[in-house]
């Protein structure tokens, strides 16, 4: 083959310029992305060095009391999920570098003998799929919009991630400030069992009523093991959401104590149009269907071109030593398939993730809607029993004082007011872990913060 047909070759080599591998730009989007909507930045974890500064990070953060901002770092740094997420970005950006790639080259060589000549004919062949050429500007865009479509769906990964995180660290608040009641109460019970035997071995109290004094402490008991249970299923269910394990577990929180409700929340008509526009799983819906039209674009432009197209070069030595070289060309023509049936499924394909979108968008209103409600709902709860039953139950425990200090009402009277203002503070408690749940899923609908103030609120 001379310099000719070789420099033919390259030119065309040349014209193929491939997509990198490199994963970076798709990370730096993606991390700036949910770094905006969950207050933290992701990483990648690839190499040894990689793992190794994770990992004193997660350590340095776990060594101080954690709160809902370290929790939602630890889990987008360190949780496995979150991490084979990422790699979704790798995979997308390999089949954009492969789309926009050019078949290998096809080398031929024959040889063909007369038997019992002296002499032997030989060709030799190059040829490329010159279609690869023709295509590859659209495959290139398609791929490109690919990668975005992964995107959005890697960042709505990473956004659950956050979301799961910040639900567990405020389900153990909520469990260790329960505890905390629980074992008040169980204090009053028990010390108004013991007062009960007292009395009892005194003879003035009925076995009656010593049998229900101890049946009360053991059911305050009781409750106070459940809870104790509730604290191990809560701080395990933190130790999932952030990929916590052996001496990583041995955390504490940073506080016992939820905040307040906050008094900023937006309107509902506001929360709504913000989703459609905002959440990434609807992003990632849209794009996949503009991917769609895009597919369906390059099929019809396609659809009646050869299936294959190869051009290239031959050679033939002949049996008496000349040679004669030319151009060759190798087509492969739709005849029995034209594409019709290609274009149809993609088209049916199309409409499906039409109503798929339209479906997202649905439930997405409504989760928005729902959230929206039981955050307002919890709120209003919360809010009543700090405002009635909670200080009515104080007000009892000191009126029920004052009457005992006046030998008016007995020891029992005055345990059993404080067991319910302790009760009363229970169900306020439970109110307002349902409110900060309820926030929690309600940005999560969203696919995003509720507010900007939020974050300087926790």
């Amino acid at each position: 083959m001379n310099q000719r047909h070789l420099g033919f070759v390259g030119a065309l080599a040349l014209f193929g310029a491939c997509a990198s591998t490199d994963v970076a730009p798709s990370f730096d989007s993606t991390r700036v992305l949910v770094a905006a909507r969950a207050g933290a930045s992701p990483e990648l974890v690839r190499t040894a060095d990689d793992a190794r500064a994770v990992e004193g990070r997660v350590a340095k953060l776990l060594s101080e009391p954690l709160d809902e901002r370290a929790a939602v770092e630890i889990a987008l740094l360190h949780e496995p999920s979150a991490q084979a997420a990422l790699e979704r970005l790798g995979i997308a950006q390999a089949d954009l570098a492969q789309a926009t790639r050019i078949g290998n080259p096809i080398f031929s060589w024959a040889r063909l003998a007369q038997r019992g000549g002296s002499g032997a004919q030989e060709s030799w062949g190059l040829e490329l799929p010159l279609l690869d050429f023709l295509v590859q500007p659209l495959r290139r865009k398609l791929g490109e919009m690919e990668v975005e479509r992964v995107r959005y769906e890697v960042g709505s990964v990473l956004l659950q991630t956050a979301a799961e995180a910040r639900r567990a660290v405020i389900e153990a608040q909520a469990a260790e400030q329960l505890l905390a009641r629980l074992e008040q109460l169980a204090a009053l019970d028990r010390a108004a069992a013991d007062y009960a035997e007292k009395l009892f071995e005194a003879g003035n109290l009925t076995a009656l009523d010593l049998a229900q004094s101890r049946a009360a402490f053991a059911q305050r008991s009781l409750e106070v093991s459940e809870a104790r249970d509730g604290l191990r299923h809560a701080r395990e269910r933190v130790h999932r959401a952030l990929g916590l394990s052996g001496t990583q577990i041995a955390w504490t929180l940073g506080a016992r104590e939820l905040p307040e409700p906050l008094d900023e929340d937006e309107a509902l008509e506001g929360l709504e149009t913000r989703a459609i526009t905002e959440h990434l799983d609807l992003s990632a819906a849209r794009s996949a269907l503009a991917v769609m039209d895009r597919a369906i674009q390059l099929k019809r432009r396609t659809r009646f071109s050869p299936v294959g197209i190869d051009v290239g070069v031959e050679t033939e030595r002949e049996v008496d030593g000349s040679r004669i070289t030319g151009p060759s060309l190798r087509l492969q023509i739709p005849i029995f398939d034209s594409g019709k049936v290609s274009l149809a499924k993609l088209a049916a394909e199309r409409r499906q993730m039409a109503w798929q979108l339209e479906a997202l968008a649905v439930r997405t209103r409504s989760e928005v809607r729902e959230s929206w409600g039981d955050v307002r709902a919890a709120q209003d709860r919360y809010r009543f029993l700090r405002a009635s039953l909670v200080p009515l139950s104080q007000q009892i425990v000191d009126l029920e004082l004052r009457r005992y200090n006046s030998m008016l009402a007995g020891t029992f009277d005055l345990l059993g007011a404080k067991s319910r203002e302790v009760e009363a503070e229970k169900m306020a408690v439970r109110a307002l872990a349902e409110y900060w749940l309820a926030r929690v899923d309600l940005e999560a609908a969203l696919g995003g913060p509720l507010s900007k103030s939020q974050g300087d609120s926790k």
